[in-house]
């Protein structure tokens, strides 16, 4: 997909001399944000974000001072459900499994109080576009770099069973780089207003901290740990722009 890419910017460049040039503008988009690789997987209780297909709202803008050339930026908003279920019963069978953690009994994830939050992450993003004319149309590629502000699900967990007490908790916001590459199809209309159709790759990463906390008739436990998630999603989106 990179390589298709870098082969498509540097043709629609070499044979950008004869082309109009294209229309600036400005707008938004929204859609849906659904997540890829270790984002999505629901396998290494620290590792992987358990996450669940959201959606996704952007705010862009592109300058084309050549005739297929432009360059401008995105700033957009995400959200993603966590799959609370499959999480917990990973979560209770770590617990209990741990040789490190002596003496936890939970025999079912029914018998803690659990909640869970939202994946959530703000991107910054600028870079360059080509786009091409097709009558009405303007077919575009491009690929954007920035930061990415990413905020983890805030994760409680609690059991009481006699003397036992069990506590595990996950919070956490972090910024890191990021990029993004994909394409569109836009269309412009008389009176200068139009529709886009895009399809956009985001990668990036987040990390997050968990507590654990045990008291029980074996004494006293507490782990903190640190982890980071491959922060992946392929956005779909439907946007309105303005052209001049």
């Amino acid at each position: 997909m990179k390589k298709l890419l870098i082969i498509s910017l540097i043709y629609f460049a070499v044979s950008g001399y004869n082309l109009t040039a294209q229309s600036s503008y400005l707008g938004f988009s929204l859609g849906a944000s659904i997540p890829k690789g270790p984002f999505v997987q629901s396998e290494d209780l620290f590792s992987n974000g358990y996450a669940i297909p959201g959606f996704t709202i952007c705010f862009e803008g592109f300058y084309y001072p050549f005739s297929i050339l432009g360059f401008g930026g995105t700033l957009g908003f995400g959200s993603l459900y966590a799959d609370q279920d499959v999480y917990l019963d990973h979560l209770v069978e770590y617990l209990n499994t741990q040789s490190s953690i002596p003496g936890i009994s939970i025999t079912s994830a029914d018998e803690v109080n659990f909640e869970s939050g939202f994946w959530n992450y703000v991107n910054l993003l600028v870079g360059p576009e080509i786009s091409v004319p097709l009558g009405r149309f303007q077919a575009g590629i491009r690929g954007l770099g920035g930061i990415t502000a990413a905020f983890c699900p805030s994760r409680e967990m609690s059991y009481i069973a006699g003397s036992e007490e069990v506590s595990f908790v996950t919070k956490g916001s972090s910024v890191a780089l990021a990029y993004s590459y994909g394409g569109s199809i836009l269309y412009k209309s008389r009176s200068g207003t139009g529709i886009k159709v895009s399809a956009d790759y985001f990668n990036s990463n987040s990390s997050y901290d968990s507590e654990i906390d045990v008291t029980n008739v074996y004494g006293e436990y507490e782990m903190d740990r640190t982890d980071e998630i491959d922060t992946r999603a392929l956005s779909l989106t439907l946007g309105f722009f303005y052209f001049f």
